[in-house]
C-alpha cells in the first residue's frame, strides 16, 4: 500500500462505528509485546479541555528535556496530528508500514478492529519503538472502556465533567463521572479540575478504592486570572508546595488558566518529575504551548477566531473568553453545529456574545439543519442568516465585517476544519 491507500483503509474502519471495550486493543497490543507497558503515561479524561491540557503537559515535559509522545483525537486537518513525538506529527513514510503491521495483526487475530482501536494501537507501538520518555494520552470517549485505558498511567487528569456523547455515556452526570474516574488505577496520582462536590465525591471514591492520591483544584491548588489582553492570558498558580505568579499562556480564555493549572499540578505531582521541572521550565513550557482550533486567532483586522466549542459547556467558556479578551468588539458568529448535541441549550447561550449570526453546515452527516438552528434562534433579537457552505459563510462574514470587528467560527471541529482549509486555500485574510 502507498500512503493514500493506507489512509483509505484506515478511514474505512470508521464504518465499523464506536465499540467501547478493551479486548480488541489488548489483544493487538499483546501481539506486539505490549508496547504500552514500556512507557509511563499521563492519562487525561474529561468532557472539555482534554486536548488543551494535554498540550500544556506535553510542552512542559518537552521543555524539561523529555522526549514526548502525544496521542489526541480527533484531528483537525490531517490524521497525523493524532500521533506526535515532540509535537512533530508522525511522518508519512512511518505511517504506511505501521498501518500495514497493525492491519496484518488484526487479520491474523481475526479482530474486527475499529478506527479508534486501530489508531490507539498505532500510537502505543510507534511511541514505544521511538523510545519516548513519556506518553501523554487523551481519552477518546468516556474512560472506563476507552482503548486508551490500557496505558501505564503514573498521573491521571480529569479536566471537567458535563453532558456530551449521551448516546454512549448517558445523561446522568454521576454516571459520567464514574466512567471517567475509571481511568484511576493503583498506584497513580489523579489531578481533578472538577468543582461540583457531588461529582468530586465520585472521583474521590475511585481514588480511595485504588489507593491513589487525589489532587483537586480549589482544595489543593488555586488559580487566579490576572489579565486578559487580546493575545495572552496571565494567571497565578498556588499550592501548598508551589506558588507561581504571572504565568503566561497564549491559549485564550479564563478556562485555559484552569487547564494550564491542571498541567502544572500533574507535572509537580510525582517527585521524580517535580525535581526536573523547576519554575523556569513551568513558565517556558506553558508560554510555548499551542493547540490549534481552541480560540485560535488566525488573522487580525478584523480578528478571526476558530474555536471548536461543540456543547453547552464549551459555548459558555467561549462566551466568557470573548467577553474577557475582546469586550468591545462586535462579534459576527459563523456557526455550524451537530444535530446530536444539545442544540436548544447551545442556541440559548449564543445571543449572550454574538451580535450577528451566520448559520452554516459542514459536510458531515451529523450536521444540524441550518433552518432548525435558525428557528431555535428566532426568539432572540440578533440578526440571523443561513449560508449553507462553510467557505461561503466565512466569506459572508468577512464582507459584513469592519476592521475593528471580531469573526468567530465555531460549532464543531468539522466546521472549523472546513473554515481553516478554506482560509488557507483562498488566502482570505
Amino acid at each position: 500500500m502507498d500512503y493514500e491507500e493506507s489512509l483509505d483503509y484506515l478511514f474505512s474502519l470508521a464504518g465499523r462505528g464506536i465499540k467501547l471495550g478493551l479486548s480488541n486493543t489488548s489483544a493487538l497490543l499483546g501481539h506486539f509485546g505490549n508496547p504500552h507497558h514500556k512507557v509511563p503515561a499521563i492519562h487525561i479524561a474529561g468532557t472539555n479541555g482534554k486536548g488543551s491540557t494535554a498540550a500544556f503537559v506535553e510542552s512542559i515535559l518537552r521543555a524539561a528535556g523529555f522526549r514526548t509522545g502525544l496521542y489526541t483525537s480527533p484531528h483537525l486537518l490531517d490524521f497525523r496530528e493524532r500521533i506526535q513525538i515532540d509535537r512533530q506529527p508522525i511522518a508519512r513514510d512511518a505511517m504506511v508500514p505501521l498501518i500495514t503491521r497493525v492491519r496484518q495483526a488484526a487479520e491474523q487475530l481475526e479482530i474486527d478492529v475499529t478506527y479508534f482501536e486501530f489508531s490507539t494501537v498505532m500510537a502505543f507501538l510507534y511511541f514505544s519503538e521511538q523510545e519516548v520518555d513519556w506518553n501523554i494520552i487523551e481519552v477518546g470517549l468516556g474512560g472506563r472502556l476507552d482503548s486508551t485505558n490500557l496505558c501505564q498511567a503514573k498521573v491521571c487528569i480529569i479536566t471537567s465533567l458535563s453532558r456530551d456523547h449521551e448516546d454512549q455515556l448517558g445523561s446522568d452526570l454521576k454516571h459520567i463521572a464514574f466512567e471517567k474516574a475509571a481511568i484511576i488505577k493503583h498506584p497513580t496520582t489523579v489531578v481533578s479540575g472538577v468543582k461540583d462536590k457531588i461529582l468530586l465525591e465520585v472521583i474521590q471514591k475511585q481514588a480511595q478504592k485504588n489507593k491513589a492520591q487525589l489532587v483537586s483544584i480549589e482544595r489543593d491548588f488555586q488559580v487566579a486570572v490576572k489579565s486578559c489582553p487580546e493575545d495572552i492570558l496571565e494567571f497565578d498558580y498556588a499550592s501548598e508546595n508551589s506558588s507561581f505568579e504571572g504565568l503566561k499562556i497564549s491559549l485564550l480564555g479564563p478556562h485555559q488558566a484552569e487547564n494550564a493549572s491542571l498541567a502544572v499540578a500533574a507535572c509537580r505531582a510525582l517527585p521524580a518529575l517535580a525535581s526536573k521541572i523547576p519554575e523556569k521550565i513551568i513558565r517556558s513550557g506553558l508560554a510555548s504551548a499551542r493547540w490549534p482550533g481552541r480560540l485560535e486567532v488566525i488573522s487580525r483586522s478584523p480578528v478571526v477566531i476558530l474555536d471548536c466549542a461543540h456543547n453547552p459547556a464549551g459555548f459558555r467558556a467561549l462566551a466568557q473568553a470573548l467577553k474577557s479578551h475582546f469586550p468591545k468588539k462586535r462579534c459576527i458568529l459563523v456557526l455550524g453545529i451537530m444535530k446530536d448535541k444539545q442544540v436548544s441549550e447551545i442556541t440559548g447561550i449564543i445571543p449572550l456574545f454574538a451580535d450577528y449570526i451566520i448559520v452554516t453546515r459542514p459536510h458531515q452527516e451529523r450536521s444540524a439543519d441550518p433552518a432548525i438552528v435558525r428557528d431555535q434562534l428566532a426568539g432572540f433579537s440578533k440578526p440571523v442568516e443561513i449560508v449553507d457552505e462553510v467557505s461561503q459563510a466565512v466569506l459572508a462574514a468577512k464582507r459584513l465585517s469592519k476592521p475593528e470587528d471580531l469573526i468567530c467560527i465555531t460549532g464543531s471541529i468539522f466546521t472549523i476544519a472546513e473554515a481553516k482549509q478554506s482560509l488557507e486555500d483562498k488566502c482570505v485574510s
